[in-house]
């Protein structure tokens, strides 16, 4: 296997499509943290609970 011209490439796209997933999501839980805080601070200034789906 390792004596395929085209090992490197291969695992160079895989180790890319890994960091660019692994990145989407990070993203996407560090979007939901600041959203949730955001929703918090909102419902503590209007006075309103919000249910955020989880019991």
């Amino acid at each position: 296997m390792m004596r395929d011209p085209n090992f490197g490439f291969v695992l160079a796209a895989y180790c890319v499509a890994a960091f660019v997933v692994i990145g989407m999501i990070a993203g996407t839980l560090l979007d939901y943290a600041a959203l949730k805080k955001s929703l918090a601070r909102l419902s503590a200034r209007t006075g309103r609970a919000v249910d955020d789906g989880q019991k």
